[in-house]
């Protein structure tokens, strides 16, 4: 008798260490629920932002935050509640999972959720994964924390300071390790345009700190027909007004910049 109760003490020690261990479902989880022997009950949907899910006949349940088999439960009893079933054996399978996920997104060649695993934590990690940076992709690459309040939970890391410049230690801070529900966000690259007088005109992508003499080097130069003199950029104004501005060959170029070389009067 008391090698029963020591195994069934054994048992239930066993069965609470499953539950304990057990992953909550979490908003933006992929949920197939069925119900036995009711296929028209069974459905896929997804967990809303507030933690319910819509089911057939009963409407919106929160189960964010239970494991499966409380889930089930609650499940079973609402379809007993609402007479729908007498007894009801639900069961929840989850077929896509926010928990322990990184969204990668924006300018890399395989956006996507990305699971986070010991080899993989860091934003140079989860841009590897997922590809690598496409042509167009911008430079400052945003991480978005889902455990800190807007807006301190916006992250910025310069690529061109990890990589060119060897600030290697920014990928090291804590905010900058990635936790589940992270999104990591790559902008297209800014870009500037140049007109006139030059041997390529067009639209280019703009490096940090570049300059109108590095600009219109990026142009092809100065053809025979132009002039460094009278160079202006016409810029957006904070205003959303176009201004014209006169600028010399060590001023910035900024994001949307339009650089006009003239041509020569001689």
């Amino acid at each position: 008798m008391f090698k029963t109760i020591g195994l069934l003490l054994v048992l239930s020690c066993f069965s609470q260490m499953a539950l304990s261990q057990e992953t909550p479902i979490q908003p933006g989880d992929v949920l197939k629920v069925s119900v036995y022997g009711n296929p028209d009950l069974t459905t896929e949907t997804e967990v809303s932002s507030t933690g319910f899910i819509n089911l057939p006949l009963l409407g919106a349940i929160e189960i964010a935050h239970l494991i499966s088999s409380q889930a089930s439960e609650k499940i079973e009893q609402r379809l007993i509640e609402q007479k729908v079933l007498k007894n009801p054996q639900v069961i929840i399978v989850v077929l896509e999972s926010k928990t322990n996920t990184v969204s990668v997104l924006g300018q890399v060649k395989a956006p996507g959720k990305y699971k986070i695993n010991a080899g993989a934590r860091t934003l140079v990690d989860f841009i590897a994964i997922a590809g690598g940076l496409n042509p167009n992709a911008s430079k400052d690459i945003t991480i978005i924390k889902a455990d800190l309040p807007s807006p301190a939970n916006k992250i910025t890391l310069n690529m061109e300071q990890i990589f060119v410049d060897g600030e290697t230690d920014v990928l090291t801070m804590e905010n900058a390790l990635l936790q589940s529900g992270d999104i990591i966000y790559v902008p297209e690259a800014p870009v500037f345009y140049i007109y006139g007088k030059v041997n390529r005109p067009g639209s280019f992508l703009l490096k940090r700190e570049m300059t109108v003499a590095q600009a219109i080097a990026l142009g092809g130069g100065i053809s025979s027909a132009g002039t460094t003199r009278g160079l202006s950029i016409r810029r957006k104004s904070k205003s959303g007004k176009f201004i014209d501005i006169k600028v010399n060959e060590n001023t910035l170029i900024q994001a949307n910049d339009t650089l006009y070389i003239n041509e020569s009067i001689f």
